[in-house]
């Protein structure tokens, strides 16, 4: 019975922390190479030296770290980039840092309308930027 109660115990504890990791990893996460773009990895889409490139690309990454239930001033930012809808979430938000905007002229590679894929990319990476634009108190009316 003890073994029992040290098995249940022990996965209880697993269970638990990583609810406790993953509910916390994301805006961090993301700031490190919002703030950082030379900590980005490589990416085949990107040139070697294009951090802001290849910073959007990780950032797209991110795109599931956002809350289910949080809306961007009443939109479901994170519906539009499970959707992979780039054309909405570049024509209907506006981006207010400077950063955010050079992020965004570094994702543009991925900016095509006639690639279901790149525009997925696309669309995750403007959420997350509209999401840390939000989380940091950037983002106005």
């Amino acid at each position: 019975m003890l073994y029992k109660n040290s098995n249940m115990k022990k996965l209880f504890m697993a269970f638990a922390f990583t609810i406790t990791t993953s509910s916390f990893a994301g805006l961090p996460e993301m700031m490190k190479i919002y703030n950082n773009p030379s900590l980005a990895p490589n990416t085949d889409y990107c040139a070697v030296t294009d951090d802001n490139c290849k910073a959007f690309t990780a950032l797209a990454k991110h795109w599931q770290s956002i809350p289910k239930n949080y809306r961007y001033h009443g939109f479901d930012i994170r519906k539009q980039a499970a959707d992979g809808d780039g054309y909405g979430l570049n024509k209907g938000y506006y981006y207010r840092q400077d950063r955010t905007i050079e992020l965004i002229e570094g994702g543009e590679v991925y900016y095509d309308l006639s690639s279901p894929r790149k525009e997925a990319i696309f669309a995750r990476g403007l959420a997350v930027l509209l999401y840390i634009e939000d989380k940091n108190g950037w983002a106005k009316d």
